[in-house]
């Protein structure tokens, strides 16, 4: 049922790809200066071993277990290739991520402007990796 090849093919390239626009959203906000108006007690400081360790949990929940999952309902999805994983996706955020960040936005006093600045980026990542296991299971 489950290729391992398939998923090798399915953590490289959707690795490759997390790492790309992770180093590019890392990039964005700290050219934007989006954590400006938190208190350093609150954030974790960055550094070489805090850089992998988060690459990592984002590997495995936006590749290595949604590559698992794909693999299991790939044939009974009404939609195949990018479509699926975008929809996929929208699905997973829309029920996952939105609330929570909405959530955390009105109890924490967070910055606006981070908080959105996060949604997006876990919705292209979520979206960008989705797709490119959608497409790996359709050739």
């Amino acid at each position: 049922m489950v290729s391992f090849e398939l998923l090798l093919y399915c953590a490289g390239i959707g690795g490759i790809y997390l790492l790309a626009i992770t180093l590019l959203f890392d990039f964005l906000e700290r050219r934007l200066r989006l954590t400006s108006g938190i208190p350093k007690e609150m954030l974790e400081e960055e550094g070489c071993v805090w850089s992998v360790m988060n690459f990592f949990m984002e590997l495995l929940f936006y590749v290595i277990i949604p590559s698992v999952a794909y693999s299991f309902f790939y044939l009974i999805l009404p939609l195949s290739g990018a479509k699926a994983g975008l929809a996929s996706a929208l699905f997973a955020f829309i029920l996952g991520a939105a609330p929570v960040g909405m959530r955390m936005s009105v109890r924490i006093k967070m910055p606006m402007s981070y908080m959105l600045f996060v949604l997006l980026s876990h919705i292209v990542k979520l979206g960008g990796s989705l797709a490119i296991i959608a497409h790996l299971y359709t050739l």
